[in-house]
């Protein structure tokens, strides 16, 4: 049976469940995986990718290089930064649009037909990623972020609008506030006056943000259905096989639980 070799790429990101993620899917398809964490500061980002490129058959990519890692491939398809990478040909794609979508379903049954506009908080790969999966749904998307130009450029991208206060049903944090307790609705002045909030961080698993939501009477969520609903999605890829992904989304879930009980 062949052995699959696949990594995560990023910085800072000693926190990261990936691997016992990853290990549950292979666990769930039945197939062999290899899954290392390659954390790597901005100097050696060369190196990191010739590596993996080299020594892989695939490798997923998280903050800060889901833009910066496109320099490196012959093709890439999609718009949005960059998430998974197939090492033999070089080719990078997104899975985190369809992961969020598939999260949103999972956690908020019939958001759809509550929410009309959505207000994504960031303006990096993610938040690239889950304003246009939010755009293909036909909702009307807004982008704050504490760099303007950043949000311009993400805006003028995919058709979005700069937040000024309009009134959103859902609100999405997708930088990476919230992962040392920061709060993200006080550093970005917003009141969290919204029905649905989801935040794509997943540990601690309530953050400020969701919990100032849910004082609000918001409905919450955070990022680990996303992270494993994307997983599956690349390790489609990585193994060139399309998959049930809602039927493997359940049978990872029950292995990690089982895992957890078996603490």
């Amino acid at each position: 049976m062949k052995e699959y070799r696949a990594a995560l790429l990023g910085r800072d990101i000693s926190y990261t469940k990936s691997p016992i993620i990853h290990a549950s899917i292979a666990e769930a398809l039945g197939i062999r995986l290899t899954f290392d964490v390659k954390d790597t500061p901005y100097d050696a980002l060369d190196r990191a990718v010739a590596g993996l490129i080299a020594d892989y058959d695939g490798f997923f990519i998280t903050k800060p290089y889901k833009t910066d890692v496109k320099r490196y491939l012959d093709a890439v398809e999609t718009a949005c930064g960059v998430n998974f990478v197939r090492c033999r040909d070089k080719r990078g794609y997104n899975t985190d649009g369809a992961g969020f979508i598939r999260a949103l379903d999972a956690k908020f049954g019939g958001w759809e037909r509550e929410v009309d506009s959505a207000l994504v908080l960031g303006a990096g790969g993610a938040a690239y990623a889950v304003a246009e999966a939010l755009i293909k749904r036909g909702k009307k998307v807004y982008v704050l972020n504490r760099t303007l130009m950043n949000a311009a450029k993400l805006c003028s991208a995919i058709h979005a609008e700069i937040y000024l206060n309009q009134p959103a049903e859902l609100v999405v944090n997708a930088t990476s506030l919230g992962l040392k307790g920061e709060d993200v609705l006080a550093s970005l002045c917003v009141l969290p006056d919204f029905k649905y909030a989801y935040d794509l961080v997943y540990s601690p698993p309530v953050t400020p943000f969701l919990r100032r939501c849910a004082r609000a009477g918001a409905k919450t969520a955070n990022g680990e259905d996303m992270l494993i609903y994307q997983a599956i999605e690349g390790d489609a890829i990585l193994i060139d096989r399309p998959l049930d992904v809602q039927s493997v989304f359940e049978a990872t879930t029950e292995i990690l639980n089982n895992k957890e009980r078996g603490k």
